[in-house]
């Protein structure tokens, strides 16, 4: 069931996706949490190769409540990132869902020339290696290529937008 083209849905989707993917990104993960958890982790991560210097006991209790804290600050991390992941695994899943029954087995032709590949295996990544130019393409294929484009425009505008943002103040 194609609503208006076949490149244009399938694009609508991937931006769609990415902007769900964004906003959810924004709400379950606290940046500023996570940055300072990373930053305490690399000083004690530091403190702690000074520490396997020596040998004796004050430094092997201090270096494994260091790694205690460590643990708990990566676990904080993590937490995070397993939230992000539990809400946003269904918004791609459907997606794909979606993608798969509507355009599974329709070939359309791309605005562009993309790479072909012959044989393609994820796990093979002599498989990755483009055999030639074409406009024909897949759902999956194009949905990657906006997804990716889309996705690393929004993050390069979101950079640059938190920068003005810091210069005006």
């Amino acid at each position: 069931m194609v609503l208006i083209s076949a490149v244009v849905d399938i694009g609508l989707i991937a931006v769609a996706v990415v902007a769900i993917s964004r906003f959810m990104q924004r709400k379950l993960i606290d940046k500023k949490k996570q940055k300072a958890a990373q930053r305490r982790m690399k000083e004690k991560q530091a403190r702690v190769k000074e520490l396997m210097k020596n040998q004796d006991e004050k430094s092997k209790s201090e270096m494994s409540r260091l790694q205690k804290e460590m643990f708990e600050d990566m676990n904080e991390t993590m937490q995070g990132s397993m939230r992000y992941m539990m809400f946003s695994l269904p918004v791609f899943f459907g997606a794909f869902f979606i993608l798969g029954s509507f355009y599974g087995n329709l070939l359309f032709e791309a605005p562009f020339l993309l790479p072909r590949f012959e044989g393609f295996f994820f796990l093979n990544p002599l498989s990755w290696i483009p055999v030639g130019w074409g406009i024909e393409t897949g759902w999956l294929k194009w949905y990657f290529i906006v997804y990716l484009f889309v996705s690393i425009t929004l993050a390069i505008g979101l950079k640059i937008m938190e920068r003005v943002k810091k210069t005006e103040k």
